[in-house]
C-alpha cells in the first residue's frame, strides 16, 4: 500500500525564493504566526488532486498511464498573485499563496491527469483553486490585513518576472508520510508534457 498519494506541481527554485521572502515579509508584520506549522522549504507545491491511499500495483499502472497521458498535455506557466487568508482573515486556519490561471488550463491538466486513476474520482463539490499553501495554523486566528498586503505586494510585484512564473512542464505523483516534524513526501513518478 502506499499511503496518502496526490498529484502535485513542483515549483521552480525563483519561485520557491520568492515564496519565502513572502513569508518574511509576512513574519515582519505578524510575528505571532512564528510558531505556527510553515511549511517546509523542500515541500511546497501546487497540489492538483488528493488520491488517498493506493495499492502497489494501482500505482504502478497508474504510473505508466500518467506518463502516457502527461505527454498530450502542453506545457504552460501560472503567476504568482497574492497572498489570502483561508477560510478568512478574522478566522484563518491557512495561508496561500494563489496563482493566477487566466487561460483556464490547470482543471483541464487535472481531469487528463485524473484518467490515469480511473477508480478514483474527483469531487465536484470541491473546485480547484490553484494555490500554494505556506501555513497552517494550529486553531483560528486572525491575519493581520497590514502582514497579507505587504507579503501579496512582494508576490504581486513579482508576478510577471521570472521570479514569480510556475512553469508547468510536468506534474508528479506523490505520496505523503506524516511525521512528528511535519510530512514527508516521496516522489514516486514524474510525468513530463508536452514541450
Amino acid at each position: 500500500m502506499v499511503p496518502r498519494c496526490f498529484l502535485a506541481l513542483t515549483l521552480p527554485e525563483s519561485v520557491v525564493r520568492t515564496l519565502v521572502s513572502a513569508r518574511e515579509r509576512f513574519l515582519i508584520e505578524a510575528p505571532g504566526w512564528a510558531g505556527e506549522k510553515w511549511v517546509a522549504t523542500p515541500n511546497l507545491h501546487v497540489t492538483v488532486a488528493f488520491l488517498g491511499d493506493l495499492d502497489d500495483s494501482a500505482v504502478r499502472a497508474a504510473g505508466r498511464r500518467l506518463t502516457e497521458t502527461a505527454s498530450g498535455v502542453r506545457a504552460f506557466d501560472l503567476l504568482l498573485g497574492g497572498v489570502a487568508a483561508v477560510p478568512s482573515p478574522r478566522a484563518a486556519t491557512m495561508l496561500w499563496a494563489t496563482l493566477d490561471d487566466a487561460e483556464g488550463r490547470l482543471v483541464p491538466l487535472r481531469d487528463v491527469l485524473m484518467t490515469a486513476f480511473p477508480r478514483v474520482a474527483v469531487d465536484p463539490r470541491k473546485p480547484l483553486r490553484p494555490h500554494i499553501t505556506l501555513v497552517r495554523a494550529r486553531s483560528e486566528r486572525r491575519a493581520e490585513a497590514g502582514a497579507l498586503a505587504a507579503a501579496s505586494a512582494l508576490l504581486e510585484a513579482l508576478g510577471k518576472e521570472p521570479e514569480g512564473v510556475v512553469s508547468v512542464r510536468s506534474a508528479t505523483l506523490f505520496s505523503g508520510t506524516l511525521r512528528p516534524a511535519g510530512p514527508e513526501y516521496r516522489e514516486i513518478v514524474v510525468a513530463h508534457l508536452k514541450r
